[in-house]
């Protein structure tokens, strides 16, 4: 009897032990979505499913998570407030649709508000899934095309190759009509470059071969300016609109402002 009550009272023992163990950190669940971030998780699903549906098996917003192709599990929004600082540093997917990216006209010939920088936030890992997660994994999908004047190597990955083949063609007809825009786009600045962003630990996303910065010489980047901001511009307004037409966003609509910068994003143009 002694013997028995001993047993039953090691059994409860252990149970309560793996009861309030904590689960390790790769079995730890994404934390539960509250309506209204259920709702815009849906609307995001819808987006990302349209745009890269080849790279995600399941996305599933009542466990607020992602599986990717390969199983790779990300979670939608980790439910932390963040600083900008930390969006950019540590940004989940939730976190990516922060800004509402203006198209066209919207937003083209002004300084963005401060901090205001649709498709800065990224999370590197959704990306690196999908393009490679090293240099040489990127290289082996990469196609050489023709850029307006000589050649470009970009990623075959989401169909960015057959987009650039539409930009070209649009860039040329805008050429016809307006010559003196060649300069602005010869000779590129580049497009594959496997590389942190300056003054971060962060990819850019010219390591993806997603990327392509047009002629430096008329362009403006934030971190060149001296003294007191001033959002500066040089680019017209006919050739990001021909990009954004083909899915790439334009670094010119960031209050931290790169304007030869283009990188493909077409789930922020929606």
């Amino acid at each position: 009897m002694k013997t028995k009550l001993i047993s039953l009272l090691i059994l409860a023992l252990s149970s309560s032990l793996v009861a309030t163990t904590p689960k390790s950190k790769h079995q730890q669940q994404c934390p539960k979505l509250d309506n209204r971030g259920y709702n815009k998780c849906k609307r995001v699903a819808n987006i990302l499913k349209r745009e890269y549906g080849k790279h995600i098996k399941v996305f599933d917003c009542r466990k607020n998570q992602l599986i990717l192709s390969d199983n790779t599990k990300i979670c939608y929004d980790d439910r932390k407030r963040k600083s900008f600082y930390q969006l950019l540093n540590s940004a989940d997917i939730e976190d990516m649709f922060r800004f509402t990216y203006p198209k066209g006209a919207r937003g083209f010939g002004k300084a963005p508000a401060k901090n205001f920088d649709p498709g800065r936030i990224r999370n590197e890992k959704f990306f690196k899934k999908m393009y490679g997660n090293r240099a040489s994994e990127v290289k082996k999908r990469l196609v050489t095309l023709n850029w307006v004047k000589g050649k470009i190597k970009v990623t075959r990955v989401n169909g960015v190759d057959k987009d650039i083949k539409e930009v070209v063609k649009d860039l040329k007809r805008l050429l016809v009509k307006h010559p003196e825009y060649m300069k602005y786009l010869y000779p590129i600045g580049g497009t594959f470059s496997w590389r942190k962003i300056a003054g971060t630990k962060r990819l850019s996303v010219h390591s993806f071969g997603a990327a392509i910065d047009i002629n430096v010489k008329y362009s403006a980047y934030w971190r060149w300016s001296k003294g007191k901001y001033r959002y500066q511009n040089k680019i017209p307004l006919d050739i990001v609109k021909i990009f954004e037409k083909h899915g790439f966003i334009w670094g010119g609509k960031w209050y931290h402002y790169d304007t030869m910068h283009f990188e493909y994003r077409p789930e922020l143009l929606h």
